[in-house]
């Protein structure tokens, strides 16, 4: 808020609101015959009529005005006899934006990591998220981020406790100081289950996650490895895949948003053996394409599609993980493909007899045979008669 005084000009301040300005003005000591309201916006080089007013008015709200765009604006005195009184002081304004509150906002909890994720905004005036946390349900809230200075719609939260439940809002920001109201919250809870014993790791590759483990030191037969993801930090767990002792890693269908993953090894005796548990956060990938491979999926239906992993692993039993190979293959084979093949069969058989043939007609090397040229009968010369 900004005040002005003049000798003899009206003394007025401004408050800037979204697409908006309030102005406010003293009335005048003295009889006047109205108020005329002037607007600029090429910082006071020129000016236009926004307005006049009756004497009695004490302020304006100036509207449809830009975000984030410089206003200046400045209030004469209509005197008795129609002449303009000496104007205020100028007045700038800059509207502030107030975008829209964020939507979708899912929390997905790991060891000690929460992964935040919401609906991308379509507002080009968001320049970042404020981020509370509670841990009493929300009853208190702490900022443990005033800005993310991004716009993207994901944001990781490491250094938790186990065992805790934390709850998370945000709210969007935009340039000029605009701020939006708060999302609805959501919550996240880190488990308590124990480390694994062996190694798990990740990559992201065309929207599908690459689970790679160790082999665990503690099982040396081991027989299988069931892969269980969890979308709540670990508190229920489900089976997405199994794959045979030997195979060190697979490739399953990403979880929007994100999920935790564990790998457990069961021996020919039956024990048992668990991985670390690794948080995947997928908010930051692109937006997945739509197909037939279904490379979307919940923890429920990561393989419902009929999706088998495929792997060949050359690690050894010291934990090397060197030269991993991962595929993966839709059940069942298209009858395009043998089609295909004997396309590509009937075709070389047709391409060989044809060079066959060509070699008799044109010789071992490639060249033309010269054919024989035929002899002319000479001709007879003519014979004279006596």
């Amino acid at each position: 808020m900004a005040t002005s005084t003049g000798l003899g000009a009206p003394s007025a301040t401004i408050i800037p609101g979204e697409s908006q300005a309030l102005i406010n003005w003293t009335p005048p000591g003295q009889s006047i015959n109205g108020i005329e309201i002037e607007e600029s916006v090429d910082s006071g080089t020129t000016w236009s009529l926004v307005t006049k007013l009756p004497p009695t008015s004490t302020h304006i709200r100036v509207q449809n005005l830009l975000d984030g765009k410089n206003y200046w604006f400045r209030v004469r005195w209509i005197w008795p006899d129609n002449s303009l009184g000496i104007p205020s002081p100028t007045l700038v304004a800059v509207p502030i934006n107030i975008p829209s509150a964020p939507t979708g906002l899912v929390a997905t909890a790991s060891e000690t990591e929460v992964a935040l994720s919401w609906d991308q905004t379509s507002s080009p005036t968001v320049i970042g998220y404020d981020i509370e946390q509670s841990t009493d349900g929300g009853n208190t809230w702490q900022v443990i981020k005033a800005n993310t200075g991004s716009n993207s719609s994901g944001y990781l939260v490491d250094g938790l406790t186990p065992g805790t439940t934390y709850t998370y809002r945000i709210k969007a920001l935009a340039f000029g100081g605009g701020e939006s109201e708060y999302s609805d919250s959501t919550e996240a809870k880190i488990a308590t289950s124990t480390l694994g014993g062996f190694g798990l790791h990740f990559a992201i590759e065309n929207s599908k996650v690459i689970l790679i483990w160790d082999t665990p030191s503690d099982l040396p037969d081991v027989v299988s490895y069931d892969i269980n993801a969890s979308s709540d930090g670990g508190n229920v767990w489900a089976k997405v895949a199994t794959v045979p002792g030997g195979t060190n890693t697979t490739a399953v269908p990403y979880v929007i948003g994100g999920a935790t993953y564990q790998v457990i090894a069961t021996s020919t005796a039956g024990q048992t053996s668990a991985s670390a548990i690794e948080l995947v956060q997928t908010n930051a990938i692109s937006a997945p394409t739509t197909s037939s491979q279904g490379n979307v999926a919940t923890i429920g239906d990561a393989f419902a599609n009929g999706y088998t992993s495929t792997a060949t692993n050359t690690s050894s039993q010291s934990n090397s993980k060197t030269s991993n190979t991962v595929a993966v293959t839709k059940k069942g084979t298209s009858p395009l493909l043998f089609i295909i093949a004997g396309l590509l069969i009937i075709g070389g058989v047709a391409w060989a007899a044809s060079s066959q043939r060509n070699r008799k007609a044109y010789g071992k090397r490639g060249k033309s045979r010269k054919r024989p040229t035929a002899k002319r009968k000479p001709t007879r010369k003519p014979v004279k008669r006596p």
